[in-house]
């Protein structure tokens, strides 16, 4: 009995840490989309280049978030790279 306590204990310790990692993993992906976006932003404004301006909702789960920042520094970059190419 006390072996099977003794491994469920571990068993909960280890996904408990997993999900630690995974949610600090998660949090620096969402940090990494807006500090790469906000760059984008200021140099699209630099060369004077008008784009889109992409408010997220709130209230998006963090899968949400993540994606629809994807998509928004997808969209900047193409922004960028076309008025790169142009000048």
């Amino acid at each position: 009995m006390k072996k099977i306590i003794m491994t469920s204990i571990s068993t909960l310790a280890l996904s408990l840490g997993v999900s630690s990692v995974m949610a600090a993993d998660f949090s620096d992906d969402l940090d990494g989309f807006k500090s790469s976006i906000a760059a984008i932003e200021n140099q699209l404004d630099s060369m004077d280049v008008s784009y889109n301006k992409v408010e997220i909702d709130s209230g998006l789960n963090r899968t949400q978030e993540l994606r629809a920042l994807e998509s928004q520094y997808k969209g900047l970059k193409a922004e960028f790279n076309n008025a790169y190419t142009a000048n």
